[in-house]
């Protein structure tokens, strides 16, 4: 149908909803800005113009001298000066054939008095700042010989693996270039895991020799590593390893490739240079086409393109001075990091896909962050972001866990020591430290170790910090009972996402894991042979694998959907106990008509489950919890004891008084890679019903008390009462059948 007036149709489509994996306007309508300029993301039009038009203003009809026009290329901008404090209003418009301007709908923010100033740098004295000699990433000019005078004292040690390993490089046969892979077929995702296993090493060990002759000045290692980077960079970009064929070693062969190069320049003959920065130059315009194409700063919601993002910046900082397109990829790069970046958290610093990828791609990220600081000066580090998502990762997985929940890798610990002094570093924050010092990692023997190593920091345990943290941007919620005292700690973490079940995530709102005493309890059970292999599709994904709520034998959240998602509704943590509501009925897909999981944490280390369930017709409820071990099954007394090393979890079903209790240790399907059995419980209703009410005492305890735990006490009112040597415990809880979201709770512990 034609359109009679080409500014209406252009207006509409400026104020059109968000889709679900876009991300909405921000400053949103009514926001209160935290960073001084914000960034402003709004959604781009599907026939892009050559530039928008930005309106920012005091005056809500943008009229008068505080009105302030760019007009930036594409769908973010953010300001190379602060704002000033206060009331601000916003618009987005587009000039049409003709001149005149067709503009989308007004928005209003305030901008805090006391808002962190960061503004976008100014690009020309940026440049200006990076060094015309090589090397540029992390040790351009006097970095280079601050890293070098840390061989033979704080760095003494890692130095000495660095040469050892590089030394083991030496004239190794190397990988050929990979086969296509096949179009079809289930082997599709195997072949793809066995092509980036064979070809990560080789890639390692390139950037590992490069590193090795920058800091010692050894030619054979500055020679293997030239060797590995003609043999790699000699394969067809546009071949089995292009970005859209296999991304895997098309993103690896450039994060390893362009470090790598960059330190051993020196090496190369100009025939040589332009060999390889010919095949390096056609992987970036890839990054470039598939982040510009989605376009990443609009639809930021895709795992791998995130990696894109630094490694492109990595390659812009590194040929900054030789090809001019760097300039524009470098600026680009840094407007998606000043806006939108990372997609999977808000400010909070939580984290979407898990533990394991929050390892992986923090890492990626300060790679990007700690070249651009030591070259240019400009600090990442200082959003507000960067600053809260090592606690993410202190609360929800703490030094001594053995499991990594919640999303894809769970079955690992999640080792980060030397991520987290890296980050200790940038932020200088000593409770970061900390953790790295429990790990007993230090900065590691890789790049960023030499670039941030910093032994005058010295760590604190978190004894001063809140013993429970509530993440809602990623819905996580973590319990403990001695964050500073690993070995005594217990905890619990929970999970009800507002990003639903994609990308790393499981179908797994309002699941719950517990650790205690550096043992893994109740568990996310299931593994990650390989991205969708059939157990990972099947079992690992799935609600039933989770200490959640499934009906009628199995039936549980929707899988691989936006829609979903779960919320914490309330948190609340104090000295004596900690309480969290999640609310994770819009997962069930109109399965369940009401999901809300209370749990209260009475220290030290009792967690009382409540949950409330509806389902539009009669149905069993089943309860799950999974082990490492076989538990140990009382039915009569509806109770089930987790064990593990000298670590105890006592499981105690209040209510329902009637439930059929039983334990497998089989996977439907099993694992591809023949991993360890794992212990799988149902306790379900015995009746089909509409509703149901769910009441488990889950006490984290040693061996020693085994048998010794006090009688619980169901108290009418949904309450639970428990004798602690001669004091009597109380936990009432006083919520209404169906409370609004976001209503108070009235609950006593004491």
């Amino acid at each position: 149908m034609h359109e009679s007036n080409p500014a209406d149709a252009v207006r509409r489509e400026l104020d059109r909803a968000p889709q679900k994996d876009e991300k909405p306007f921000a400053p949103a309508d009514g926001a209160v800005a935290r960073l001084n300029p914000p960034a402003f993301v709004w959604l781009p039009l599907k026939k892009r113009p050559q530039s928008y038009l930005l309106a920012i203003s005091r005056s809500p009809d943008f009229a008068g001298a505080s009105t302030l026009g760019f007009e930036p290329p594409i769908s973010v901008h953010i300001p190379t000066m602060p704002l000033a404090a206060g009331a601000w209003h916003w618009r987005i418009g587009v000039r049409l054939q003709g001149g005149t301007v067709a503009w989308g709908k007004a928005r209003g923010f305030t901008l805090a008095e006391d808002a962190e100033k960061w503004p976008f740098p100014d690009m020309d004295a940026l440049v200006g700042r990076v060094p015309k000699a090589h090397p540029r990433l992390f040790f351009p000019g006097a970095e280079l010989q601050r890293a070098r005078q840390l061989r033979d004292g704080p760095m003494k040690s890692e130095y000495a693996r660095l040469l050892r390993d590089a030394g083991k490089c030496l004239g190794e046969a190397l990988v050929p270039e990979p086969d296509f892979l096949r179009q079809k077929g289930a082997e599709r995702g195997r072949e793809y895991v066995g092509i980036f296993r064979a070809t990560r090493p080789p890639m390692d060990k390139m950037e590992a020799c490069a590193l090795a002759y920058a800091l010692s000045g050894e030619r054979k290692f500055g020679d293997e590593a030239k060797r590995r980077l003609l043999h790699f960079f000699a394969w067809d970009p546009n071949g089995s390893t292009s970005l859209s064929h296999n991304d895997e070693p098309a993103m690896w062969v450039m994060q390893r490739g362009t470090r790598a190069y960059d330190w051993a320049y020196d090496l190369f003959t100009p025939e040589e240079r332009a060999k390889v920065e010919a095949a390096m130059k056609v992987r970036c315009g890839q990054f470039l086409r598939r982040l510009t194409g989605m376009p990443f700063e609009s639809r930021p919601y895709s795992s791998h393109p995130a990696r894109d993002v630094g490694f492109l910046g990595e390659a812009a900082l590194c040929f900054l001075h030789e090809w001019p397109e760097a300039r524009g990829w470098l600026e680009y790069v840094m407007k998606i990091y000043w806006s939108v970046f990372p997609a999977w958290a808000a400010d909070d610093g939580g984290w979407q896909e898990g533990p394991g990828y929050w390892s992986a791609y923090m890492g990626f990220a300060l790679h990007f962050a700690t070249a651009l600081l030591k070259a240019t000066g400009e600090d990442i580090a200082r959003k507000p972001f960067f600053h809260n998502t090592p606690y993410y990762k202190l609360y929800t997985n703490p030094p001594l866990a053995r499991m990594s929940p919640f999303g894809d890798g769970q079955h690992n610990p999640a080792r980060a020591g030397s991520l987290m002094y890296h980050f200790s570093t940038l932020l200088r924050d000593p409770c970061i430290r900390w953790y790295a010092d429990v790990q007993k990692a230090g900065p590691g023997s890789g790049a960023m170790g030499f670039a941030l190593c910093d032994p005058s920091l010295q760590p604190k345990p978190p004894a001063d910090l809140p013993q429970a943290r509530c993440f809602p941007g990623a819905g996580l919620v973590a319990m403990h009972t001695n964050l500073a005292e690993p070995k005594d700690d217990a905890w619990l973490v929970m999970r009800s996402s507002p990003f639903g079940s994609i990308s790393h995530g499981h179908a797994d709102q309002n699941a719950f894991c517990i650790e205690a005493f550096g043992e893994a309890l109740a568990i996310a059970s299931g593994y990650y042979p390989w991205y969708s292999s059939p157990h990972h599709d099947r079992w690992t994904r799935e609600t039933k694998a989770k200490n959640c709520i499934t009906i009628d034998g199995g039936a549980g959240q929707t899988k691989r959907s936006w829609d979903a998602s779960g919320k914490i509704v309330r948190f609340v943590t104090g000295e004596h106990y900690d309480y969290a509501l999640g609310d994770a009925t819009k997962a069930y897909g109109g399965r369940l008509t009401k999901c809300l999981r209370h749990v209260v944490h009475v220290r030290p280390g009792v967690f009382i489950i409540v949950d409330e369930l509806g389902a539009p017709k009669p149905v069993t409820f089943e309860w799950w919890l999974h082990a490492l071990e076989e538990m140990k099954v009382d039915a009569a007394r509806r109770e089930v004891l987790i064990r593990r090393g000298d670590a105890r979890l006592l499981v105690s079903f209040l209510e329902p008084q009637e439930l059929a209790l039983t334990q497998t240790d089989k996977f439907d399907p099993p694992p591809e890679d023949k991993k360890p059995d794992q212990w799988h419980l149902t306790a379900a209703t015995k009746t089909k019903a509409a509703s149901a009410t769910f009441v488990v005492v889950l006490r984290a305890h040693r061996g020693a008390q085994e048998g010794k735990l006090p009688e619980l006490r169901l108290l009418p009112g949904k309450g639970v009462a428990w004798k602690e040597g001669d004091a009597e415990r109380t936990v009432l809880f006083g919520w209404s059948q169906d409370p609004p979201a976001g209503e108070p709770v009235i609950l006593t512990a004491r």
